[in-house]
């Protein structure tokens, strides 16, 4: 799979490469990473290219990993889908608090989701 170089600037309109929150495109059916902007290379200590070769449960705890394994499965609403109370690790596997927002779409011809994730790793 080709990865770029640099993350998108926008997607759906939204700053993403210069976003202050941790922001990433996966694909619905794979769970693979799409596309990250730095501030998720900084929140969790992964390179970008490191990124483009994980699944957004490599970011989870493994007892976390069926609830979310049932949430993308949902159909999602039109427009912006909200939730807290998730969980997620670093890359040196430190767990912290987040809220995400999310966005279906369709993103280099794959059905995909745009997430922007609000959580400090330094917690």
């Amino acid at each position: 799979m080709k990865t770029e170089v640099a993350p998108e600037r926008q997607i759906l309109g939204i700053p993403f490469a210069g976003n202050v929150h941790a922001m990433w495109v996966f694909d619905r059916e794979t769970l693979v990473f799409l596309d990250v902007n730095d501030a998720a290379v900084q929140t969790y200590g992964y390179s970008r290219e490191e990124f483009l070769r994980m699944r957004i449960v490599d970011i989870r705890p493994p007892e976390d990993v069926p609830e979310l394994l049932r949430e993308t499965k949902s159909p999602r609403p039109k427009g912006p889908s909200t939730g807290d109370g998730w969980r997620h690790w670093n890359k040196s596997r430190k767990i912290f608090p987040v809220a995400v927002t999310s966005w279906e779409l369709t993103f280099r011809g794959r059905p995909a989701e745009l997430v922007l994730a609000r959580g400090d790793s330094r917690l």
